[in-house]
């Protein structure tokens, strides 16, 4: 275990060290070497942040619940659950950071918050997030840290006997469990209300966006920890503990059947009014970007049967496999958040006169080079080779932190 740490803190170093000098590389010459524009304003790094703030939301809603209704069977995996949640708050808080451009300005969201915006109510949100996460993990490993006189932070322990510790550890973790899953929820239905608010994207402008936006980070947030939890316990000990990752499993699946509706009734709804700015998204969401919108139902669909069946959920490559399915698909899916709001433009005018019912304003790109577009009524966004290697930065930072918990901590459970 501690051999594959090693070499996984190896990986995460160099994918971290790649990432900063591309992010350095853009502070230096600016957003303009990112490939979004006045058109596509969010991208690949919005994707990516929305993508880990579901997952970080997941990972607590799993820890306070084994609390909070006593599911036995988990109990092993709540450290696992709250590391986590606080490695992909880190991740998701991280990757915020470059789509600022001016990332030096930051300081003035708390010096001068514009309290209508729910972008300042997801800063506050995450923020109180991250504290809960560590809090969660740091109570958690209290008594190990009191047995074997290591950790930090700990000093005042020494002064209590071990079973004060433990008990001090479990009723604190009770309590963080508390808070923790209404704001585990509230993380992402802010994140949501970011989409949903704005009225011009009708793709967005929905009530069913915050419930779905939590259904998949249920299903993304327990996948990561059934994976995490897989890799703590190896093949060797899978089978003692096959009936909690069955449980886990089931979670996902339960989860994405809430998600598929959710799906079903928003697609109906823009379908059955039949308005253009709705058809005009449906024809974007089914026609240019059906491959990957193919992609966001398809492969979590397989993985939600997958893991209802007793075979997919019964053995260690089958979660595995089934696991990265649904990771690729969430990704797919923060992604078609992006591409059919931002091409179907909301600014438009009607020309009966000339036989043009719907006709788009074109937008200035902000650019003016030769052989580039100075205007442009759609945009066919794809991440430049900065974009992509910046956005490796919340990847790297997960798997460092989660790589140097494992091997520096008892997260994996004991053995019985």
């Amino acid at each position: 275990m501690k051999k594959n740490s090693k070499m996984m803190l190896a990986l995460a170093s160099v994918i971290l060290v790649i990432s900063l000098i591309a992010w350095g590389y853009q502070l230096g010459n600016g957003l303009a070497v990112t490939n979004m524009r006045n058109p596509f304003s969010w991208g690949l790094y919005i994707a990516t942040f929305a993508f880990f703030v579901g997952i970080a939301a997941g990972g607590l809603i799993v820890s306070s619940s084994v609390y909070l209704f006593n599911i036995e069977k988990l109990k092993p995996f709540t450290r696992i659950a709250s590391l986590s949640a606080f490695a992909s708050t880190l991740g998701a808080g991280a990757m915020i950071l470059p789509d600022m451009g001016r990332v030096d300005r930051v300081f003035n969201v708390f010096l001068h918050p514009n309290w209508r915006s729910p972008l300042v109510w997801d800063v506050i949100v995450i923020s109180t997030y991250l504290v809960l996460t560590f809090l969660s993990v740091y109570v958690q490993l209290l008594p190990d840290w009191k047995r074997d006189g290591t950790g930090f932070l700990n000093g005042w322990t020494k002064s209590r006997t071990q079973e004060q510790v433990d008990a001090l550890a479990k009723k604190w973790s009770r309590r963080i469990s508390i808070v923790g899953l209404p704001v585990a929820i509230l993380i992402h239905t802010v994140t949501a209300l970011i989409f949903a608010t704005q009225a011009s994207r009708s793709w967005w402008n929905t009530a069913v966006l915050p419930p779905d936006f939590i259904s998949v980070a249920v299903a993304s947030g327990t996948a990561l920890v059934l994976v995490i939890s897989l890799a703590a316990v190896g093949r060797e000990r899978f089978s003692e503990y096959q009936g909690a990752f069955r449980n886990l499993a089931l979670i996902v699946a339960g989860a994405l059947v809430v998600h598929f509706f959710l799906v079903s009734v928003d697609l109906l709804v823009h379908w059955w009014w039949g308005k253009p700015e709705g058809l005009e998204v449906l024809s974007l969401v089914f026609g240019k970007y059906g491959p990957l919108y193919a992609t966001e139902i398809l492969l979590p669909a397989f993985t939600m049967f997958y893991f209802f069946s007793k075979r997919g959920s019964s053995s260690f490559n089958s979660l595995v496999g089934g696991s990265a399915l649904l990771f690729i698909g969430v990704f797919a899916h923060r992604l078609m958040l992006m591409f059919p709001s931002f091409n179907a433009i909301p600014l438009s005018l009607s020309l009966p006169g000339m036989g043009i019912e719907n006709w788009a304003y074109p937008i200035a790109t902000g650019q003016l080079k030769e052989g580039m577009p100075v205007f442009a009524s759609s945009w066919s966004y794809a991440p430049s080779l900065i974009e992509y290697a910046v956005a490796l930065l919340p990847f790297g930072l997960i798997l460092f932190v989660v790589s140097y918990a494992l091997s520096a901590y008892k997260f994996a459970p004991q053995k019985r």
